[in-house]
């Protein structure tokens, strides 16, 4: 992304930017967010609401539900995003719709985020924090 932007403006400022540099860039950010998103969900490093966080304050016990829930509530919320993107990918693939510029199929962009969604419910499972660490 950076190179795509580097270069962009340089080859601006010769008089021959890249064609479709915007829409190169939002992809490739998409992407970025795609593919990291299971090992942020794996590690339990995702920013997050504190509506569950009063599990660091409860007992023992208390605290570990709570932490099972929100890892629950997570896989859940992850799970139904996968859905969500896999049938947009199968609407934007059977529309034919592609990126105007350069003319980068949409479908596998939304499939790639579907997978990543889905491996990242699964990881909501098994993410690597104790009761107790820091958030």
């Amino acid at each position: 992304m950076a190179a795509v932007a580097f270069l962009d403006v340089v080859l601006r400022i010769a008089g021959r930017p890249i064609t479709g540099a915007y829409e190169l860039t939002a992809l490739l950010m998409g992407l970025l967010v795609y593919a990291t998103l299971p090992l942020v969900t794996a590690q339990d490093d995702h920013v997050r609401a504190g509506i569950l966080q009063m599990w660091r304050t409860a007992p023992k016990g208390l605290a570990l539900a709570l932490r099972e829930l929100r890892k629950i509530l997570s896989c859940l919320a992850l799970a139904y995003l996968a859905w969500a993107l896999f049938q947009y990918m199968l609407r934007v693939g059977a529309a034919g719709d592609r990126a105007p510029y350069i003319e980068v199929p949409l479908s596998w962009v939304a499939g790639f985020g579907a997978l990543s969604m889905a491996f990242s419910a699964l990881m909501a499972l098994w993410s690597k924090r104790r009761v107790g660490a820091a958030a």
